[in-house]
């Protein structure tokens, strides 16, 4: 049996994983045509070996199509939503206008490919779990390891499509018969499911890294990585004491640290780093780099900050010289990754989870649990590294300012956090109609995709969509 989804089958999913163990790169892997005769399911998980690749191509999945929902779709989708991103170059009618104008319709095509990539993916973990489960020919740990990684990688997904879309299906099968039916699970139940598929992968998975086959670490996700994903989705649903629990966990493991050099954040072989996806392709930069950096010193970019981020720096604030820079325009852009192409001196990969976003977990969760020492020292890690002097404030509402704001300026133009931060703290209405004009509550939720409203009738649309 060859499992299909949406044109990706898990011998796509296979064959992109040799990329991993080729000298070639994926490019011309991919030019290659499959075979007739399909690797069947078996084959894929008849050993050890096969399984790994399987894993590794949805890795790759991930990074295959730039803006998707894990490549660089988020971090600028979200960001255009937000105060963070202007859409700079493109005509009014381009697609990505009406993330900034917040003005979606159910066909966008941007939107449409955020969802859509998501579920390809989630049904790529699910072939990986159901495959895993059905084999004799895996090894009973690397199993357990697998198992971890997948189900890891299916709360992920799970998180960012529940947090831009509101309910969603959740699918946790193959069976096409079930999910093309399928109708909306409200949030709490995606939630409970991410926090299931989290505290097994925490179970299943080694506090070790997996090295990739370049050598570099950190690329396949470790029981840390399931930990500090854990803390955001208790923190997202206010569960303080396991939020604080979980993040604590990670930043007490001495494998972490905050790197003193902010240059040094992105790069590989970041000790910040809790995990990081590579490009797809050999000889490709980073879908942030290639977006924000303009192609040339004369050319303006295409996403430049907004003046109400860049006017939220604190004077002396070492991000602000380091991960922005300004283009001969005048205007000012992202430049946490520095390379809009790739650079075989100085790589970059994809940094997914980062210590000092879970340092701000535990600060936001030791405030709400009135542990207001704690929070502060958290918080003041990150400033210190920012070349900021500490804050004593006294109040819990006080505290509680401060870490958001150290998250608008930490985690700008970053993963979309500034557009799930506003949402999830009930400020979206206030600070998003005083930036926009036009502003309505309806478009905190971006719209199910027109084309998934007309193969199954069971979906309904989110309010304030046709």
């Amino acid at each position: 049996m060859v499992m299909t989804f949406r044109g990706i089958s898990l011998l796509n999913t296979f064959v992109l994983a040799a990329c991993v163990s080729a000298s070639v790169s994926c490019k011309k892997l991919l030019d290659v045509p499959p075979p007739l005769s399909q690797i069947s399911t078996s084959s894929v998980f008849g050993s050890d070996a096969n399984a790994t690749k399987a894993m590794a191509g949805l890795y790759i999945q991930m990074m295959l199509n730039s803006r998707s929902l894990m490549n660089g779709g988020v971090t600028i989708y979200a960001g255009l939503s937000a105060d963070e991103l202007v859409n700079a170059n493109a005509f009014p009618a381009s697609a990505e206008t009406p993330f900034r104008t917040n003005s979606l319709s159910a066909d966008n095509i941007l939107s449409t490919g955020l969802y859509d990539s998501g579920y390809a993916l989630i049904y790529t973990a699910n072939s990986i779990l159901e495959g895993l489960d059905g084999s004799s020919g895996v090894s009973a740990g690397m199993k357990q390891r697998l198992r971890g990684e997948a189900s890891f990688s299916r709360a992920l997904i799970y998180f960012y499509l529940v947090n831009l879309y509101g309910a969603v299906p959740l699918v946790t099968t193959t069976d096409l018969t079930k999910n093309d039916t399928l109708s909306r699970a409200e949030p709490a139940t995606v939630y409970r499911q991410i926090v299931k598929d989290l505290q097994s992968a925490e179970t299943l998975l080694s506090g070790d890294y997996i090295p990739s086959t370049d050598g570099s670490f950190r690329t396949s996700p470790n029981r840390s990585a399931a930990a500090a994903l854990l803390a955001r989705v208790y923190l997202y649903q206010g569960e303080w004491t396991k939020a604080d629990s979980a993040a604590s966990a990670v930043v007490e493991n001495t494998l972490y640290q905050l790197e003193p050099d902010l240059d040094s954040v992105f790069l590989p072989g970041s000790r910040e780093t809790i995990w990081q996806l590579e490009p797809a392709f050999d000889g490709q930069a980073t879908a942030e780099g290639a977006a924000f950096i303009p192609a040339a010193p004369f050319l303006p970019p295409q996403f430049p900050l907004t003046q109400t981020l860049i006017n939220s720096y604190e004077t002396g604030d070492l991000r602000l010289a380091e991960w922005t820079a300004m283009a001969g325009s005048g205007a000012i852009y992202p430049n946490k990754y520095k390379q809009a192409a790739y650079d075989p001196l100085n790589p970059e990969d994809n940094v997914v989870l980062r210590l000092a976003e879970t340092y701000l977990i535990r600060a936001e969760a030791r405030a709400n649990e009135g542990n207001l020492a704690g929070a502060e020292d958290d918080l003041n890690l990150v400033r210190y590294r920012s070349g900021l002097t500490a804050i004593s404030t006294g109040t819990n509402s006080d505290i509680l300012t401060a870490i958001r704001h150290e998250r608008q300026i930490e985690l700008a133009a970053e993963w979309g956090h500034r557009w799930l931060d506003l949402k999830r703290l009930g400020q979206a209405d206030a600070v998003l109609g005083a930036e926009k004009t036009g502003w309505k509550p309806a478009a905190a939720l971006y719209p199910i995709p027109a084309t998934e409203l007309t193969k199954n009738p069971n979906l309904v649309q989110n309010s304030g969509y046709q």
